[in-house]
């Protein structure tokens, strides 16, 4: 009876035990939950002082006891320090992280997001609707911070609307920002599916497959009103490292890198390693388009296909070089046609 009573003791303290340790555990969380409130407003007002402009309808900090999860309604974000300035908003962002891992913070974004960017000069305004996103924010190896968002049902406006099935995107912003020429500033990489194109060239479908770019900004990039900004950037040498450029289109293939920059015009100026597969398509496109007559498209074919090898993946892939020099395109000594014109204001 004793040896009973003994161990109903030890049950009870090991129950006290463990409620104490509960009862700290759910101060601590009530603590550190406030904490983030608090520190989200504290963000918000720093961010002002480099014009960078953050509200939300509401905040609340859910998920215990084993997450945090901070919750925004109507949030938008706007950035004045650029001219014009980019803005961002979404109804409902959630971010979650777990109280034993501050360092990675998954987002979400089930009602979608949009971003805009004001029309300016001869550019056209800029519009991206997403119908629902999910995204991590992480710590990347470098001690930078990595972004990942997966975004689906995306609409894309420019001088026409894009509709885009699905895209991944990356962002990796280094430790410390670009003091040099030589120093990346940012990373981007983008990875889009099934991109629909209103007018396609002749004997082309009007769904892109897949279009993959990867890029690296070199170089500071000042805040400033965006041609004044690009002008600076090119003064001090800046670049852009085309790491991964892939588009699969039908039967085409094109895969290329290279770097890119801004002549005194502002506008690009390019040098990259290509090459294509089913390029037989491009030359029946340009048949169709009366660019050509048959015969030499006939003959233009047998040319290329004598000076291409074999692909990654045996079929037939033509290597040359593409350039843009001038405001022209060219791919090795053939010249493509007009480059497209950089509109800044």
């Amino acid at each position: 009876m004793r040896s009973m009573r003994g161990r109903w003791r030890y049950g009870l303290i090991a129950i006290l035990v463990l409620l104490g340790l509960f009862g700290a555990y759910a101060v601590y969380w009530h603590i550190v939950a406030g904490r983030i409130v608090a520190g989200l407003d504290a963000w918000r007002g720093s961010a002002e002082a480099h014009k960078i402009r953050a509200s939300w309808q509401s905040v609340r900090v859910a998920g215990f006891p084993f997450a945090f999860r901070i919750e925004l309604a109507d949030a938008a974000l706007r950035n004045d320090a650029w001219s014009p300035p980019p803005r961002l908003r979404a109804a409902q962002l959630t971010a979650i992280a777990r109280p034993w891992n501050f360092d990675v913070w998954r987002l979400r974004a089930p009602q979608g997001f949009t971003a805009a960017l004001a029309a300016a000069g001869g550019r056209p305004a800029l519009k991206l609707s997403v119908g629902s996103a999910q995204g991590v924010l992480a710590p990347d190896a470098g001690g930078g911070s990595r972004l990942w968002i997966g975004a689906r049902d995306i609409a894309a406006e420019a001088a026409a609307a894009v509709p885009i099935r699905s895209a991944d995107a990356w962002v990796i912003l280094p430790a410390q920002p670009a003091a040099k020429d030589t120093d990346p500033d940012f990373a981007v990489a983008l990875d889009a599916h099934d991109i629909g194109i209103e007018a396609p060239p002749v004997n082309f479908a009007k769904v892109i497959d897949e279009l993959a770019l990867g890029v690296t900004v070199k170089g500071p990039f000042p805040p400033g009103q965006l041609e004044q900004s690009a002008a600076a950037w090119r003064d001090a040498g800046g670049t852009i490292e085309v790491e991964n450029l892939r588009v699969e289109w039908g039967g085409l293939g094109i895969s290329a890198n290279g770097t890119l920059a801004l002549d005194r015009q502002l506008q690009p100026v390019a040098a990259f390693s290509s090459g294509i597969e089913g390029f037989d398509k491009i030359i029946d496109a340009l048949v169709a388009a009366d660019w050509l007559i048959p015969e030499q498209g006939s003959l233009v074919k047998i040319a290329l296909g004598a000076l291409s090898r074999p692909g990654p993946d045996g079929k037939p892939q033509l290597t040359a070089p593409f350039t843009i020099q001038n405001g022209k395109m060219y791919l090795g000594p053939a010249r493509l046609g007009t480059a497209p014109r950089i509109a800044w204001e």
